[in-house]
């Protein structure tokens, strides 16, 4: 016999669960139920409401002999207990936009002919929208991505980009959209680079050269006053998954290729490049992280074109 207590909270969650999935269970309405008990309620609250609507799908699979009800239990996320030792990294698009900004504005120097100048803003600048949008560990998988990786990309449609098993840290082989703000700074990048003499197998964007720039700007994140790195990007793009736009944890940890033996994940494994990119667009289509005042153009008309 459950206890009184035990039974108000099935009641509890079953009229919750009703009256945010509209009595429609999808997987969209149980990821909008479980954001709603996630943002309003504490670690033992939110146990309830997990352990309650899993054990209300499995009941309708027993009942209905549909095997939707039990495969739908594993889009809930399991709750965590809050960490006694706080996040202290948080990232927010202001601080994102302060870098681009920051790297814009960057003085020119005196012994660098002015394509040079704008050439590396506009690579420190695409490299900084790359991480932001995608998540993608800026080390051990960045910095292995070619030219040629990034030309075929943009050759697809939709443009996306794919990482190969050798390529990524966890030897995860999948593919990555390049959102349309992304693309519009990573072709320039790629058009004009014979400039620096980059072949096919060169990497487009070296670690190094961003770390180097983003301790020279000495920006700090306007929420923790942390001086911003570039890891601190894959961190930005989950936290805006999670918190902001909150994305299906299936497609945030396979763009970033990030807990890559759950069954989210794997069932992300299976899908068209197409499929992938239209999910990832529905709700990072709108997200603008170019600030007013930098201007791609004006970048582009300082670079030497053909017949200049």
């Amino acid at each position: 016999m459950k206890s009184e207590r035990s039974k108000i909270w099935i009641e509890k969650t079953l009229k919750k669960l009703l009256e945010h999935t509209g009595g429609k269970i999808t997987r969209e309405s149980l990821l909008r139920f479980q954001s709603w008990y996630m943002r309003n309620f504490g670690y033992e609250s939110q146990k309830k409401f997990y352990d309650n609507t899993r054990a209300f799908l499995e009941y309708l699979y027993k009942e209905t002999g549909d095997l939707t009800f039990r495969e739908l239990k594993e889009v809930l996320d399991r709750p965590q207990r809050q960490s006694k030792k706080l996040n202290k990294i948080i990232i927010r698009p202001v601080d994102v936009e302060n870098v681009i900004k920051g790297i814009y504005n960057t003085p020119k120097s005196p012994y660098d002919p002015p394509w040079k100048y704008a050439y590396f803003r506009i690579k420190h600048i695409a490299n900084t929208l790359f991480l932001a949008y995608t998540g993608q560990r800026p080390q051990s998988t960045t910095d292995r991505l070619t030219f040629e990786d990034f030309e075929k990309a943009l050759k697809r449609n939709p443009p996306m980009l794919w990482i190969p098993e050798e390529k990524d840290k966890e030897s995860f082989p999948h593919w990555v959209p390049l959102h349309p703000v992304v693309v519009e700074w990573i072709k320039p990048v790629i058009e004009f680079r014979h400039l620096i003499n980059a072949k096919d197998s060169v990497p487009v964007f070296p670690y190094n050269s961003l770390r180097i720039v983003l301790i020279d700007l000495d920006i700090k994140a306007h929420h923790t006053g942390m001086r911003i790195q570039p890891s601190h990007f894959r961190k930005f793009f989950e936290q805006m998954c999670n918190n902001v736009l909150m994305v299906h944890p299936g497609l945030r940890d396979y763009i970033m290729a990030h807990n890559t033996g759950s069954l989210d994940v794997q069932s992300y494994d299976g899908k068209l490049p197409s499929e992938i990119y239209r999910q990832y667009m529905e709700k990072w289509g709108k997200v603008n992280l170019v600030p007013p005042g930098v201007k791609l153009e004006k970048l582009v008309s300082m670079l030497p074109h053909t017949g200049d």
